[in-house]
């Protein structure tokens, strides 16, 4: 895959929304158990710090949620669903697999990204490889497939 195009920014973006949607189901899922099991052992009405508690452990089972999805589906395969769905892969520089290593990194990345209000993305916008700064950070590249 050394030669593969870089990845559209249309697709990368539809990429994103489809796996941010995808996430989003699957912790409110997940989340809607943990208050099943959790609530109903509550003998009296929730206060101030078991309320931040509990919004604690939602947020930690959304972070641990989105570590292991892009974690293991990139590592493993170099696409999560979203990128399956609209041709496109994860690849080291070279074109090689990705591997769980810079799988980690690149989720590590991400989440700079997301500290910085989104101003890591704004590479892809302007390097001919469309490589944010999650994909600096782990040496790796998204190309088209299709």
């Amino acid at each position: 895959m050394s030669g593969a195009p870089p990845a559209a920014r249309w697709r990368l973006l539809a990429a994103a929304l489809t796996d941010a949607a995808l996430g989003l189901a699957l912790w409110a899922l997940a989340a809607m158990w943990l208050l099943v099991a959790v609530l109903p052992w509550r003998r009296h009405p929730l206060d101030l710090l078991d309320l931040a508690l509990l919004c604690a452990m939602l947020f930690g089972l959304a972070v641990t949620l989105h570590v292991v999805y892009h974690t293991v589906l990139v590592g493993g395969c170099g696409q999560t669903l979203g990128k399956m769905l609209l041709g496109i892969a994860v690849v080291r520089r070279n074109g090689g697999p990705t591997g769980y290593g810079r799988a980690l990194l690149r989720v590590i990345g991400g989440g700079l990204c997301v500290l910085t209000l989104g101003l890591g993305e704004l590479p892809v916008l302007f390097t001919r490889e469309r490589r944010s700064l999650s994909d600096m950070i782990a040496g790796t590249r998204p190309v088209s497939v299709t």
